[in-house]
C-alpha cells in the first residue's frame, strides 16, 4: 500500500463535489486561522520571556550595586580616617596604603570623586561652606563615592 499525503475520499464524498470543495475550503480557512492564532501566541510569549530576561538581568545589577555599596559604605569610615592621616603627615607608606585602597574600590566597580576645581553639582556634592562667588570646588573636606550612576555619598566641599 503506497502512503501519500492526500486525505483519503470515499466515493460517496466524491460525488457531493462542489459541497466537498466548500466543506474542505471551510476546514482550511479553520486551519489557517488556527495557525495565525499560535504564531501571534507564540510570538508573545518569545517577547514577554525577552523582556522577562531583560529585567531579571536588570535587578540583578541594581542588587550587585546594592550589596557592593553597602560593602563600600562600611569601608568609609576606615578610608576617611587614612585621608585625614595623610592631610596631616604625608609619608610614602600611608600614600601607597591610599593608592591600593581606592585602586581596589576602583576594581569594584567604586569611583572616587570631588576634586579642587571641579565645577560644584548639588547631586555629586555636600557645600560645608560657600567662600568665592565662583561655584568651584576650593577644597575637599571628605571624598565622595560612587558606583556606575549610584551616588554612595557626596563628596563633603568648600566652594
Amino acid at each position: 500500500m503506497e502512503t501519500s499525503d492526500e486525505e483519503f475520499v470515499s466515493e460517496e464524498e466524491a460525488e457531493e463535489g462542489p459541497a466537498l470543495i466548500k466543506k474542505l475550503r471551510e476546514r482550511l480557512k479553520k486551519a489557517v486561522e488556527e495557525k495565525q492564532e499560535y504564531l501571534e501566541g507564540w510570538q508573545r510569549s518569545r517577547a514577554d520571556f525577552a523582556n522577562f530576561k531583560r529585567e531579571e538581568a536588570s535587578m540583578h545589577q541594581d542588587k550587585e550595586d546594592r550589596i557592593v555599596a553597602d560593602f563600600v559604605e562600611s569601608l568609609l569610615p576606615a578610608l576617611d580616617a587614612l585621608e585625614l592621616s595623610l592631610k596631616h603627615e604625608q609619608t610614602p607608606t600611608l600614600t601607597m596604603l591610599e593608592k591600593q585602597f581606592v585602586e581596589s574600590l576602583r576594581k569594584a566597580g567604586v569611583e572616587r570623586f570631588g576634586t579642587v576645581g571641579d565645577d560644584f553639582d548639588p547631586h555629586k556634592h555636600e557645600a560645608l561652606a560657600k567662600r568665592g562667588e565662583d561655584h568651584k570646588v576650593e577644597s575637599v573636606e571628605r571624598s565622595g563615592y560612587s558606583i556606575g550612576k549610584k551616588i554612595i555619598r557626596p563628596a563633603q566641599v568648600i566652594i
